[in-house]
C-alpha cells in the first residue's frame, strides 16, 4: 500500500499542531516520541484517514527552499531507487534513520522535496 503524505512548512508547529487539534485534528505523531527534549522539528497529524506532516519554515537559512514537500510511504523502495539511477536523478538515500525507516528523497523539476520511506526489519 501506498500513502502520499504532504510535508507542509510552517513559522510555528507547536502552534499550528495547536490550531488543527482545536478543529478535530489528531496529532499522531512527533520528534519528541523518538527524540523528548530536542526542538520540534516535524509532526503528524490526522483527520478521518487524511494525514499531512507539519515542518519548519526554512526559507532563511536555505536559499529558495520551497513551502512544501511530499511523503510516500510504500512497501518498499528498491522501485524508486532504480528508476532513478536509470534517469541519472540525484538521491540520497538513509538506510534506516531513528524511526527504522529507510529513507530515499531526492528534488523534482521545481525543486520540491520528495521523500519515499519503508519500514526497515530490525536486526
Amino acid at each position: 500500500m501506498t500513502e502520499c503524505v504532504p510535508f507542509i512548512k510552517v513559522a510555528g508547529i507547536e502552534k499550528t499542531i495547536k490550531w488543527y487539534q482545536n478543529i478535530g485534528f489528531t496529532c499522531v505523531a512527533t520528534n519528541h516520541i523518538w527524540e523528548p527534549g530536542c526542538e520540534l522539528n516535524w509532526a503528524r497529524l490526522e483527520w478521518e484517514g487524511a494525514a499531512f506532516m507539519l515542518g519548519p519554515n526554512e526559507r532563511n537559512i536555505i536559499p529558495n527552499a520551497k513551502d512544501a514537500s511530499l511523503w510516500f510511504n510504500v512497501d518498499t523502495v528498491d522501485y524508486i531507487i532504480e528508476m532513478l539511477q536509470r534517469h541519472d536523478i540525484e538521491m540520497n538515500v538513509e538506510p534506516g534513520n531513528i524511526l527504522w525507516q529507510k529513507v530515499v528523497s531526492f528534488k523534482d523539476i521545481n525543486g520540491l522535496d520528495i521523500f519515499f520511506s519503508c519500514a526497515v526489519v530490525k536486526k
